[in-house]
């Protein structure tokens, strides 16, 4: 299992045709002043898994942390992977809605990701205060 992609967004949706949307895609957090309460957003990965990790249960994690290690947000997703036939890879998109979270201070917080305890990857997301 491989991370491939993890975002944060300001909305993201699985549409009817089974393609996924995400909108507003953010790499920093730009804000003018702290500390403040950042509004809702959505935590969207991709992962690539092998045909033969298909068929049974994802367990992912992901926390967001600042530069001191102080949890801001830790969300978990579960679920069942379909069985997918034949070889190759297979790409599971994930969405996750983060409710708002109080930034204290700037810096550079992170984003790990882990799947059964071992970590996939992880995201640097720099809080600016800018304007002001």
């Amino acid at each position: 299992m491989r991370l491939l992609l993890s975002k944060f967004c300001e909305y993201a949706c699985k549409q009817e045709n089974g393609r996924h949307t995400m909108v507003g895609l953010f790499d920093d957090i730009r804000v003018p002043s702290l500390p403040l309460e950042h509004p809702p957003f959505y935590l969207c990965l991709q992962l690539e898994l092998e045909a033969l990790e298909t068929g049974r249960d994802l367990n992912l994690e992901a926390v967001f942390s600042d530069e001191d290690g102080r949890e801001l947000f830790r969300t978990q997703v579960n679920g069942p992977i379909p069985r997918e036939a034949g070889p190759g890879q297979v790409k599971v998109f994930v969405q996750v809605g983060i409710a708002p979270m109080q930034l204290e201070r700037p810096g550079v917080y992170r984003l790990d990701v882990f799947a059964e305890g071992r970590k996939l990857g992880e995201e640097r997301v720099p809080v600016l205060v800018v304007g002001g």
